[in-house]
């Protein structure tokens, strides 16, 4: 009986079966996205039994292994399976199948989440290279090579030209990869609201590639290309555009919304790819997009990493204004002069460099814990090593997890510490008292003060805040109180 307990337990373990509503209606929508995904690719398959120049399951499959995490392989399996059988693929075929793309997916996951940052992959452009080599060169090939190696032995039909049918598969999981998993991983990793401006902008932008890519890959393509007009990089200015001016969700779906109405026009027989061969003409055009597409995520990256280290200057620069208001006048000094040289760094690379190291020092010296909180990714950009000697923790630990540091705070506290996140107050400051237990078991009282930081559009960025350790005023007030009512007693 114990015997059969444990197989069961294991094999649970191995499946990963939903244990919570919430799993379960994930399982559900990771078979659902690849399922409805798959019918979409089989739309331009050219062979079977599946291979399509576009295979849109590859993308979606990838976006929930990093969301997710690696328990949705099962769900990934089980919808490629079906995707197959729709398709008239004989039951053995599918099973391989299924098995070779779910493979391949959990391959550029778990090289993604080691080398190229997991969910972050696309906050840096080494990391977007990085996701191209792992998402839609490694993977694609394991898949298509292990599929194809199967597939022909056992006699299922894939036509008569193998070196076609290898590099079509590998194409279309290649695109596939490329275009939906980073539109499906930022919408949810990124999503955020736009300001009227912002939003204006992005219709005119939308509005622009549209008419481009039905200019270039609609009926109009045929005069235009009389014309010999270099027509298929007319839609690059608004990718260029996507790239400089917004983050990497709005690049994503530009870039999606680009290769649809691309892939359409040419599936028509309208564009510069078009050509009798279909099959060639979307692998060409996928070429295309992918080079584009990886610039354009690139750009957006790079930009990205910039606006944040800009944001985390602004937020520095704060943080000293405050620290000068509250320290001595001997530092005083140095401080105006620590925040004279941030301001100077920001036009400097190399005098921000040198800012910094003075940064370090003085918050190094200083028994106040200075903390820096990205509140619109809820990301940690500084904390002071005084934070060791206060709560008893390490700062790795809580640049790991931001919010860490909530493990510590008394639990009757929990609500006046949480007060420093209300992303929607119109205040300018913050100001909490509470109590921590250090791991030893001592119990420190903590009053922390915070800076709000907004951006352009008044939303609130950043906080800055200073943490005092004021649990000796607390002592002398608590035994004051003592003395005057033993005296009152007395008398």
């Amino acid at each position: 009986m114990v015997s059969r307990r444990t197989g069961l337990t294991r094999l649970h373990g191995v499946l990963h079966l939903p244990s919570s509503p919430k799993e379960l209606a994930q399982f559900v929508a990771v078979i659902a996205g690849c399922y409805l995904a798959g019918q979409l690719g089989l739309k331009v398959t050219m062979l079977h039994p599946p291979v399509s120049p576009v295979w849109p399951p590859t993308g979606v499959a990838l976006a929930a292994l990093l969301l997710i995490g690696y328990r949705a392989w099962l769900p990934i399996f089980i919808s490629a399976f079906l995707v197959c059988l729709s398709a008239a693929t004989p039951f053995h075929a599918s099973a391989a199948i299924a098995f070779a793309n779910t493979l391949a997916s959990l391959a550029a996951a778990y090289l993604i989440n080691r080398f190229a940052g997991g969910g972050k992959v696309f906050e840096t452009p080494q990391n977007v290279f990085k996701f191209v080599l792992f998402a839609c060169i490694i993977s694609p090939a394991i898949s298509t090579t292990m599929c194809l190696t199967y597939l022909y032995p056992a006699g299922v039909p894939q036509g008569p030209n193998i070196p076609l049918a290898w590099l079509t598969w590998f194409v279309g999981d290649s695109i596939g990869a490329f275009l939906f998993a980073p539109f499906l991983v930022t919408s949810f990793r990124y999503a955020h609201r736009l300001d009227n401006r912002e939003a204006v902008e992005l219709c005119f932008l939308t509005f622009g590639l549209i008419a481009s890519c039905l200019t270039v890959f609609g009926p109009l393509s045929l005069f235009v290309q009389q014309k010999h007009l270099l027509q298929e990089w007319w839609c690059l200015p608004f990718l260029i555009w996507a790239g400089f001016r917004f983050c990497q969700v709005e690049v994503a779906g530009t870039t999606l919304l680009f290769f649809g109405l691309a892939i359409w026009g040419t599936f028509h027989g309208y564009g510069p790819f078009a050509s009798p061969d279909s099959n060639v003409s979307l692998m060409v055009l996928a070429a295309f997009v992918a080079v584009t597409g990886t610039t354009t995520l690139a750009i957006a990256a790079t930009l990205s990493e910039r606006r944040h280290v800009h944001e985390g200057l602004l937020g520095l620069q704060s943080l000293l204004e405050a620290t000068v208001q509250d320290k001595t006048r001997d530092l005083t000094g140095t401080v105006e002069t620590l925040q004279a040289e941030v301001f100077d760094r920001m036009l400097a690379e190399n005098t921000l460099r040198e800012s910094n190291d003075r940064f370090e020092q003085l918050a190094a010296t200083v028994s106040d814990v200075f903390w820096l909180m990205d509140i619109a990714n809820m990301r940690l950009l500084y904390i002071s090593p005084a934070y060791e000697t206060i709560w008893g923790r390490s700062c790795r630990s809580l640049y790991a997890d931001p919010h860490s540091w909530l493990d510590s705070v008394h639990p009757d506290d929990h609500e006046r510490a949480l007060t420093f996140f209300d992303q929607e107050t119109k205040k300018s400051q913050y100001e909490a008292e509470y109590r921590i237990i250090r791991p030893n078991g001592d119990v420190r009282h903590i009053w922390d003060r915070g800076n709000i930081i907004r951006d352009g559009n008044g939303r609130v960025a950043r906080i800055a805040g200073l943490a005092t350790d004021i649990t000796a005023r607390k002592r002398l007030e608590e035994e004051l109180q003592e003395a005057q009512k033993w005296k009152s007693e007395r008398n």
